[in-house]
């Protein structure tokens, strides 16, 4: 009898064990206490505080997709845009606190009509920008990803290379801990 109870009592440890709880040292021997009591015991230990600190440093994800429209700068015009930014942040914080996000935007279904002369433009590519934030309670990070200007005016041949334009400023906004908070687009120049 006093066997069966030994066994279970270690088993009941090793399951504990693999629940990622840690039995203390200091804890009392199972000889002494019936197997049933040492899982509460043991379990409410120290379970607390390591899942805290676990908890604080996960990755966060965050996808959107947001409507643009508005008009900026070109190579040659003013070009009015319109379509949808694909978004995905991707935080990675430190146990205390800040760490590094990464951004990525995409264009989704982005044209743009220029003006004057009314040439159709198609927007295309994605960008990763890789950036730090810090343990403050709430940072802005503003980037401005670079994607491709094509004229479907311009014959194919002789090729002519598409533009690198950056139309748009995104803004995401970060708590401490990595949340991820507002997400928004604006079309233009920034010097606008």
């Amino acid at each position: 009898m006093r066997r069966n109870a030994l066994r279970l009592a270690g088993n009941a440890c090793l399951l504990t064990a693999a629940l990622g709880l840690t039995v203390p040292a200091t804890a009392v021997p199972a000889t002494a206490v019936p197997a049933t009591a040492v899982p509460a015991t043991a379990g409410t230990a120290t379970a607390g505080p390591a899942r805290t600190a676990r908890a604080a440093a996960l990755p966060q994800v965050r996808s959107v997709s947001l409507p643009i429209k508005g008009v900026f700068r070109g190579p040659g015009e003013n070009i009015a845009v319109t379509g949808t930014l694909d978004v995905s942040v991707i935080t990675l914080p430190k146990a205390a606190g800040g760490g590094t996000a990464q951004i990525i935007s995409s264009l989704d279904d982005t044209t743009g009509t220029g003006d004057p002369s009314g040439h159709p433009y198609d927007l295309v590519g994605a960008h990763r920008d890789d950036l730090p934030f810090s343990a403050a309670a709430t940072t802005t990070l503003k980037v401005r990803p670079a994607f491709l200007l094509v004229s479907r005016a311009v014959p194919p041949n002789p090729v002519v290379p598409p533009n690198p334009v950056r139309p748009v400023t995104l803004s995401v906004t970060l708590g401490s801990t990595g949340a991820i908070g507002a997400v928004t687009a604006t079309v233009g120049n920034p010097d606008t």
